[in-house]
């Protein structure tokens, strides 16, 4: 796996473009670590886990770190459960397009992470940076570490967050690309949303700019064609002009509000479970 790490700045031609994309649900149709408590859990009450997760009572790191312990030992099993999940048929060429355009293609993934390297592998797709948690199988039980997570907020295992902010910094304009829960907190920092699922009813709730999609398909036919006529943020070289320019209630994204929702700024350090 190609960890993500520092974000290069942009290069002098093409456009300061970062799209960062979620796994489960994403790139990977199903949410694979729901697959995998479904097949393989050796305790029903990773449901009623669920649920407390869905209801905002217990953040994604607590979960995952407990669905770690339950999965059973048998690493070759639960690979191959996950490996025989199906990708979406147009993510591929979607990277391959948006590198031609000169986009830079991060995973950011909240889940069980074991599964994301070799699943890339397998789709021809290995060699993008991934952020995501880390599986010791050698542990008894299983323990799940978290490279990036936040060091002073334990709501989500990885911070997607961070690593929307991490690219901005760098130059990037972010396109973020999701469909769950935990997709809420990079949505709100990242320069244009397409979302779908749940994380489309979290920007609708919200009144959050965002754009539907259902393949990858979509998405590179949106910044592909945006890039060659303008009309995507992303082909103008000052950033801060096109925030300004995006900042028309239709359009904007939440990013040209500016604040958090999340973490230490908005709840305090040491948080397990989201605040209000």
């Amino acid at each position: 796996m190609a960890h993500a790490g520092p974000v290069p700045a942009p290069a002098a031609a093409g456009p300061p473009l970062s799209i960062l994309v979620d796994f489960d649900g994403t790139v990977a149709v199903p949410d694979i670590t729901d697959v995998l408590l479904v097949e393989h859990a050796k305790d029903p009450a990773w449901r009623a886990a669920d649920d407390a997760y869905a209801a905002r009572q217990v953040g994604s790191r607590t979960l995952l770190a407990w669905d770690a312990t339950i999965i059973g030992r048998d690493r070759d099993l639960l690979e191959r459960t996950a490996l025989s999940q199906p990708a979406d048929p147009t993510f591929v060429p979607f990277v391959i397009e948006m590198r031609r355009l000169g986009a830079l293609v991060e995973v950011v993934s909240d889940g069980l992470g074991f599964y994301v390297e070799p699943f890339l592998d397998r789709i021809g797709a290995g060699d993008i940076p991934v952020a995501t948690s880390r599986l010791d199988f050698d542990a008894t039980p299983f323990r799940l570490d978290f490279p990036y997570g936040h060091p002073a907020c334990f709501v989500c295992g990885t911070c997607k967050r961070e690593r929307v902010r991490a690219h901005q910094a760098a130059g990037r304009f972010v396109v973020f690309v999701g469909d769950g829960e935990s997709d809420r907190y990079a949505a709100w920092h990242a320069d244009l949303v397409f979302a779908k699922l749940r994380l489309a009813e979290v920007c609708r709730a919200e009144g959050w700019g965002w754009r539907p999609w259902e393949r990858f398909s979509d998405v590179a036919r949106e910044i592909g064609g945006g890039l060659e006529s303008g009309d995507v943020p992303a082909a103008i070289d000052d950033i801060a002009r096109v925030r300004a320019r995006s900042s028309r209630a239709s359009q904007a994204s939440p990013a040209s509000r500016g604040g958090f929702i999340c973490g230490p700024e908005a709840w305090g350090e040491g948080r397990v479970a989201p605040g209000p």
